[in-house]
């Protein structure tokens, strides 16, 4: 389809010289105005590709053409062309939107060429634009799909355990006897159901545990930590595991070790799960070594960690199985591997829970020769704020920049100058937000200590005000139990990439409109 054109200029001759070689030689369709008014007035009325407009002109000038048409028609290109300009008034027009910039006097062949590039470039980027569509129209029914097969999973998982736990039970009270004698044959396939039944059970805590870390429903309790207790503790419990394949269990922890900021109990599972795997891949005789040191991680060696190795001189990983040794159902084939049996799921939800840490888990390893497994926890330096906050926020938003969707972070603050603002009024606060929400997927977490409610929503500056509406109205009628009067409640907002480019720009700016 040929590109239709309006050429402004308030010279007759050049109007008249534009639109015959424009039109005959290049083959646009084009239209002509003597002014910025004019042009403004066809546009309102006619679909253009593009605008070639002079820099002088009686009354509105093309720059002032330029900033109405990229306010009231962006997808419009815009060309400048001026007998008079400067260096400067070329990147006046070019930050006003203009696409290209010409000199007078013209050139008709330059001109052509130049609008021609102009307006492929503009073919390309609308294709461009059209492809990133589908690909996020996918991306979002990937999402879509992804989400619910997390929610049948937990709910699978969590409706299974019940009548599991039964069967269980009915089977331990057959095995021991109290509902009548039973003989070795029965005994013997009764345990062997009870093996099946621990596994099973295994299994769907497996899966309940990885769908909760995916979904950001774990909960955690950081604080300052002493890794070397740690450490030690598990290392003592696996001891006899160790002891049973003659294999020699050490560590070796830097004195001073500096203390971290994380959640003891998911630290112990993460280390069981490691050196576990560890213990249950080397062969007897063998040796498995625990190292930790301080770490500096990031390229800038500023971010301070501390690392944790796991070493062994089992049989090693092969290099294809590397890169997805972390992922979920993951399997080494081997026959030592699936003689050990497992889910492939517990490296998955090791790696969820270091990261949900700010940390990193990598493997190295060595056909033959063994394996090194190496995570990093950060340094405790007194963080005040809740680190279950901090670490969703750092992986919505980077989902949110690998997407190319948007992120929208509500921050609902209550005025608590009498103090009378309890962790029961914060979740009775917690569920009006929530009926405010639109999806399943939208994030919701109380921050007690600064006594807000925090929720992340994946939803552009539009659906943003909206939800921000909705907000606002159920809090002014929010009264909790136990008062007899609404508390006064403010809503600080602030959305990516439509206000903010950087996660902690995203914070700030809500944080700044929340108190207003």
């Amino acid at each position: 389809m040929e590109s239709k054109v309006l050429v402004v200029d308030d010279e007759k001759e050049i109007r008249e010289v534009l639109s015959k070689a424009l039109s005959r030689i290049a083959g646009f369709r084009v239209e002509v105005a003597e002014n910025a008014d004019e042009a403004l007035q066809r546009i309102q009325k006619e679909r253009f590709d593009l605008v070639l407009t002079d820099l002088k002109m009686p009354g509105k000038d093309g720059l002032q053409l330029l900033s109405e048409i990229s306010k009231t028609n962006p997808d419009i290109l815009t060309v400048m062309m001026t007998g008079h300009g400067t260096i400067d008034s070329a990147l006046e027009a070019m930050r006003r939107g203009a696409s290209d910039y010409l000199m007078k006097p013209l050139n008709l062949e330059e001109i052509i060429v130049r609008l021609k590039k102009v307006l492929e470039e503009r073919q390309r980027f609308v294709r461009l634009k059209d492809f990133a569509t589908q690909l996020e129209k996918a991306n979002q029914e990937l999402r879509r799909l992804d989400a619910m097969k997390s929610e049948f999973v937990s709910v699978a998982s969590h409706e299974l355990r019940t009548p599991l736990s039964a069967i269980k039970n009915a089977v331990q009270l057959v095995l021991s006897g109290k509902a009548g004698e039973i003989n070795e044959t029965q005994a013997k396939f009764l345990s062997m159901a009870e093996r099946n039944i621990n596994r099973l059970t295994n299994i769907l805590n497996d899966l309940l545990n990885l769908s909760r870390i995916e979904s950001g429903k774990t909960e955690f309790n950081f604080q300052e930590l002493d890794l070397k207790g740690v450490i030690e503790f598990v290392a003592n419990s696996l001891k006899l595991q160790a002891e049973k394949k003659s294999i020699q269990l050490k560590w070796d922890i830097a004195d001073p070790l500096p203390k971290v900021y994380g959640d003891r109990e998911k630290i112990e599972q993460i280390l069981t799960n490691l050196i576990g795997n560890a213990i249950k891949f080397t062969p007897e005789g063998g040796e498995v070594l625990i190292i930790a040191r301080p770490f500096l991680e990031d390229e800038s060696r500023s971010k301070k960690m501390v690392s944790i190795s796991i070493q062994d001189n089992g049989i090693g990983i092969p290099n294809e199985h590397l890169d997805q040794i972390f992922e979920k159902f993951h399997q080494v084939e081997g026959s030592l591997h699936r003689s050990t049996g497992g889910t492939g799921l517990g490296l998955a939800i090791t790696k969820g829970l270091v990261e949900a840490h700010q940390g990193k888990i990598w493997v190295e390893s060595e056909l033959g020769k063994g394996s090194t497994f190496t995570l990093t926890l950060p340094i405790s330096e007194g963080e005040r704020r809740e680190s279950s906050f901090r670490t969703l926020l750092d992986r919505e938003f980077k989902r949110a920049q690998e997407n190319f969707s948007p992120l929208t972070l509500f921050l609902i603050g209550v005025q608590d100058h009498e103090g009378r603002v309890n962790n029961g009024i914060l979740d009775q606060l917690e569920a009006t937000i929530k009926k405010c929400l639109c999806r399943k997927s939208d994030i919701l977490l109380k921050h007690r200590k600064e006594k807000f409610i925090a929720a992340l929503c994946e939803t552009d500056l539009k659906g943003a005000q909206i939800i921000q509406q909705r907000i606002e109205e159920e809090v002014r009628k929010f009264v909790p139990v136990g008062l007899d009067r609404p508390l006064p409640i403010r809503v600080g907002r602030a959305t990516y990439p439509d206000e903010a480019l950087s996660k902690r720009e995203l914070f700030g700016k809500a944080k700044a409109n929340l108190r207003g």
